[in-house]
């Protein structure tokens, strides 16, 4: 089992319990119809993972760490070079017809809770992990150097989709670098200015120095998540998530 699956395992209880907890906002749908689909998404993507082809040049990359720098301080170049490629993958998935058919799947949520963060399209897993893998292998990086940013990004965006109100105060400090619920509700937020910012995937430094930044404490709070032309309930279906990318409205 991945490490970063022991962390859905281990982090999915408490964020639920925290969303109870401490809600940032009523949800009115069926919350377990949605639970459903957005989870059968991501199981379907761990398959693809686990059975896709591009997985084997990962057992390619170099094992020997670059002799140039100190483990600590290559890791965290892979960290910040791998997230700031995140940061422009995501962008591109905004503003390339192809991939923003792919990537509506993920915006077509008329709600943000935990399991908002597996409702990604096979389609965009795959071209996310070859341009992942493309990064990687560029620059040789190790599976060790890797492996950090990796958790840490399935930890943020966990915790970015969550239905978590913090303490205000708190938020505030904690996105001086990293994304919380308060930042990452902007991008999914059903105006199009809105949309198209905060695009860091675990800082939010890349949205301020690319000028993406919507900030929290100066913006009122987003009116409705989703997409109008996929709104309906017959557009939240699996199967109609799944076949999402083919439509070019909500017909």
């Amino acid at each position: 089992m991945a490490t970063y699956q022991i962390l859905y395992l281990i982090g999915i209880p408490l964020i639920i319990a925290a969303e109870y907890r401490f809600t940032r906002n009523e949800l009115f749908r069926d919350r377990y119809d949605r639970w459903f689909n957005n989870l059968s998404l991501g199981f379907i993507n761990e398959a693809v993972l686990l059975a896709s082809p591009v997985l084997i040049p990962l057992l390619l990359l170099t094992e020997s760490p670059s002799p140039y720098l100190h483990p600590l301080l290559a890791a965290l170049v892979a960290f910040l070079v791998l997230d700031l490629a995140g940061y422009w993958l995501h962008r591109a998935y905004h503003h390339f017809g192809a991939f923003w058919r792919l990537h509506r799947v993920h915006h077509s949520d008329l709600e943000l809770d935990y399991s908002t963060t597996f409702r990604h399209h096979p389609g965009e897993v795959l071209v996310s992990l070859l341009v992942i893998y493309l990064v990687m292998a560029t620059l040789a990086l190790t599976p060790a150097q890797v492996i950090p940013y990796v958790i840490a990004v399935k930890a943020a965006q966990l915790l970015a989709h969550s239905n978590i109100r913090l303490n205000a105060r708190t938020e505030s400090l904690i996105n001086l670098l990293f994304v919380t619920p308060g930042t990452h509700q902007f991008h999914h937020s059903r105006q199009q200015p809105q949309t198209d910012s905060n695009f860091g995937e675990v800082l939010t430094i890349w949205d301020r120095l690319f000028g993406t930044y919507t900030c929290p404490r100066s913006s009122p709070e987003p009116e409705a998540f989703g997409l109008d032309e996929f709104s309906e309930s017959r557009h939240q279906r699996l199967g109609a998530l799944l076949a999402l990318p083919l439509r070019s409205n909500g017909k």
